[in-house]
Formats: structure tokens, C-alpha cells, sequence
């Protein structure tokens, strides 16, 4: 799944966590002018907004009901620290999975931004954050 900095794993039948991992995305802004202010999709100038974005994935294995290339059920995510709407700040999420699966670049463009899947085996998922323009022109790869 992806790589975290923590991890905890069980036996059978117990769930499986790789802890999430929490990123903070700053921007600069600028101040709009008295005649700008009616229109709110300006961008403001040396202006900073700190909002924290947590981002992780659970794993449970399926016991019984696992099969050779079924054995686990996933789901990997991108949340507020508060569960906040972040469709605020975010246009859309990309989750790029292992080229095994069927149609490995997935794109999210409302919230829940979580993919749930199942597999037998652990790999990296590269999370790349697209905002929305007057937030942020870059995009965030986490």
C-alpha cells in the first residue's frame, strides 16, 4: 500500500493499518484591492492558509472468503485532519496505482477523494492533490 510512517499488522481475520500521515499545503496569496473584494474567486496576494491534509490507507484481509489474488480488501484516502470538505481547496485527486490493475491511474473529482479496491499483495500508490486555481497553481505530490 503506500508507504507510511507507521504500521501495524495482526493475525487472521484482524485488521491491517498503515497510520496516517498528516501534510500541511501553504500558499501565498495576495490582498485584493476594495474594487476586487466583491469578486471572490480572486486570489489573494502574501497571504499564507495553513490547512492540514491527512492521507493514509486501511487493509483487511478477507479470511475465508480470500482467493489467490483476493485476499485483502483496501481503501487508501485523502481527508481533512477534521474530516472538513476539502473539495474547497481540492479540484481532484489522482491515485496511481500498481500497472497490474485495470485502469491504474484513477482521478477523483468530488469527495469522499478515498479509492477502495481489493488484491493480494502490497505496493506504493503515488497521491498527486490538484487545487483549485485561485488556492494553488502547483500540484502537491505526496
Amino acid at each position: 500500500m503506500i508507504n507510511s510512517s507507521s504500521s501495524i499488522k495482526h493475525g487472521p481475520d484482524q485488521l491491517e493499518i498503515s497510520g496516517p500521515t498528516l501534510k500541511s499545503q501553504r500558499t501565498k496569496m495576495s490582498k485584493p484591492e476594495d474594487s476586487e473584494r466583491k469578486n471572490l474567486n480572486k486570489k489573494l496576494k502574501d497571504v499564507e492558509i495553513s490547512v492540514p491534509i491527512v492521507y493514509g490507507n486501511v487493509a483487511f484481509w478477507l479470511g475465508k472468503r480470500a482467493s489467490e489474488y483476493q485476499s485483502h480488501k483496501w481503501t487508501v484516502y485523502v481527508r481533512g485532519a477534521t474530516n472538513e470538505d476539502l473539495s474547497v481547496i481540492i479540484k481532484r485527486v489522482v491515485f496511481q496505482l500498481h500497472s497490474s490493475f485495470n485502469n491504474p491511474t484513477r482521478v477523483l473529482e468530488s469527495p469522499p477523494f478515498e479509492l477502495s479496491e481489493s488484491g493480494w499483495g502490497e505496493f506504493e500508490i503515488a497521491i498527486t492533490l490538484f487545487f483549485h486555481n485561485d488556492v494553488c497553481d502547483k500540484p502537491l505530490n505526496l
